[in-house]
């Protein structure tokens, strides 16, 4: 005997499916009316393409009972301006600023400034059928759909809704129930309008960004290896950012030492010398990182005085049998200067890139015509580097460990060094080195973030030093379409075991707040070009 829940749940799941089914009408009752006021909404939608045969058709489908189908109509990106400190929102949330019911960023969980809603004209009334709101009650100014990225970009607190493919540089793109413009299909936003029709009378645009996540200095060495191997738990050094590194289609980690098994991993003692263990590989592994710039300037160290190319090779040897890409370093110039070339699968087909690592720290291990080491930083590397990598992929990717030590503002090398490699072609540059988040600059299409700060270390005597940050970023094959900072602390990982290794998101405007106006003021300080 089937259960009275279970009977009940099928009758209702019955009587919905033939509701979906049904052929929706209009307020004359008329499948066939409906049908034309559906086909005219799509016929003004950029990207749908209704063949002119198939207007005959629609007339005779609809008669013999209607357009059944949901269909994708519209899908739109929640943008701001690129400081804000909220990152995330709900779908309640963007229901409540386009009601005017929150109309400043603090009822947001952000900073105080009052959100100014722009909405593109001719779309209001489908973001209003969309989100279930009575036209008359969206709030905000009207204007052309192509002015909109330019007024958010303009006007601090600034909030609009855009089609996905109009992101670009400037303006920040929100995720909406976990949906993230950068990353994720457009057509699984939840800020959508779906249409009952039938489906072979229109292809809903497709727009499927390439998501990537970079994180900052990876140094899980010296009291953050000994707790680690106290620990026994290689992994927990993830625990608090893991989710979000796995659900990036490409996570990329800059290297600082050398992970090999010669002699002891570096103990909690000072020193320079570091050496971690390669027990960090499978940990990589499984927080899902993808590509790991080798270009730190303790890439050859060996602690107890052993070999250091041995110690190289080893490091390069278990990131490659581990399946992580790596860039930056090898055996001959040659190995040191090869992109390691990563593809990611979208919806529009792959979206690719180069990546090329380089390092002006450390020429004492600088790869020669007779030795290992790390690709040498200087303008002509670059530039030579950018020019061959960009025919293998859509996008070159420069990682340079570079910089002072310990400052927020970039020096006039990485800065000359970066317009050299953005103008050669690369799309993005991420440096380290400097253990403090620095500034990040825009290029038109292009972006630099000079440094990222510290992600796993043990420089626990000073309050920037346990600061850094994530960054996401979104690529179609074309083009970068803009990036996200979540600022991460390094964080004890026990009251039984005490550290401060462990990276952990923070509110980007409580505790993170810092962290982010110490970028935006570095930016801000950069000398004009």
């Amino acid at each position: 005997m089937i259960p009275k829940t279970t009977a009940a749940f099928a009758v209702v799941l019955l009587l919905l499916c033939a509701a979906l089914a049904a052929p929706r009408v209009n307020a004359e009752g008329s499948a066939q009316h409906y049908c034309a006021a559906v086909y005219a909404e799509l016929a003004a939608v950029p990207g749908f393409a209704i063949a002119a045969s198939n207007v005959a058709a629609w007339g005779a489908q609809a008669e013999a009972g209607g357009c059944p189908r949901r269909v994708l109509v519209e899908r739109w990106a929640a943008i701001t301006d690129q400081r804000r400190d909220v990152l995330d929102l709900t779908l309640g949330d963007v229901r409540r600023i386009l009601r005017g019911e929150a109309r400043d960023w603090s009822e947001l969980g952000g900073s105080r400034l009052p959100i100014s809603v722009v909405l593109p004209a001719a779309q209001a009334d489908r973001i209003a059928s969309a989100l279930r709101i009575p036209a008359a009650e969206l709030v905000g100014q009207r204007a052309p759909a192509h002015e909109i990225v330019d007024r958010v970009a303009a006007e601090p607190g600034a909030f609009a809704l855009i089609r996905p493919e109009r992101l670009r540089l400037g303006v920040l793109a929100l995720t909406v129930e976990g949906h993230d413009p950068y990353r994720d299909p457009a057509r699984d936003s939840p800020l959508r309008l779906h249409r009952w029709l039938h489906t072979e009378l229109a292809a809903a645009p497709t727009f499927d960004p390439a998501g990537m996540l970079v994180t900052g200095e990876l140094i899980p060495v010296r009291c953050a290896n000994h707790v680690l191997a106290a620990l026994d738990n290689y992994h927990a050094m993830f625990d608090g950012v893991r989710d979000h590194i796995i659900a990036a289609d490409i996570a990329v980690a800059p290297l600082e030492s050398s992970l090999t098994e010669l002699g002891e991993p570096t103990p909690c003692v000072e020193t320079l010398m570091l050496h971690g263990s390669p027990r960090v590989v499978p940990a990589l592994v499984e927080a899902g990182i993808d590509v790991v710039l080798t270009i730190g300037n303790h890439m050859m160290d060996c602690y107890g005085g052993c070999s250091r190319w041995d110690a190289l090779y080893e490091t390069l040897d278990r990131l490659d049998a581990a399946g992580i890409a790596a860039a930056g370093a090898g055996a001959t110039p040659a190995e040191a200067a090869a992109p390691a070339v990563f593809s990611v699968d979208t919806a529009r087909g792959p979206v690719t890139f180069a990546f090329l690592g380089y390092d002006s720290i450390a020429p004492y291990y600088h790869v020669g015509d007779n030795n290992p080491g790390i690709n040498p930083l200087n303008a002509e590397n670059v530039r030579e580097g950018v020019l061959a990598a960009r025919p293998l992929a859509d996008h070159v990717i420069v990682a340079a460990n570079w910089g002072i030590e310990y400052v927020s503002n970039p020096n006039g090398f990485q800065r000359a060094l970066a317009g050299t490699a953005v103008k050669a072609g690369a799309t993005f540059l991420m440096g380290n080195h400097p253990h403090w988040v620095q500034a990040v600059e825009h290029f038109d299409d292009a972006l630099v973030a000079y440094s990222f700060g510290n992600f796993v270390f043990d420089q626990g005597w000073s309050v920037e030093t346990v600061q850094g940050m994530l960054m996401e970023l979104g690529f179609t094959a074309n083009r970068l379409i803009g990036y996200r900072i979540r600022p991460v602390v390094i964080r004890a990982h026990s009251s039984e075991l005490p550290w401060r290794y462990r990276p952990d998101f923070v509110d980007p405007a409580g505790e993170g707040l810092q962290i982010l106006t110490r970028i935006w003021r570095a930016q801000d300080r950069l000398p004009a070009r």
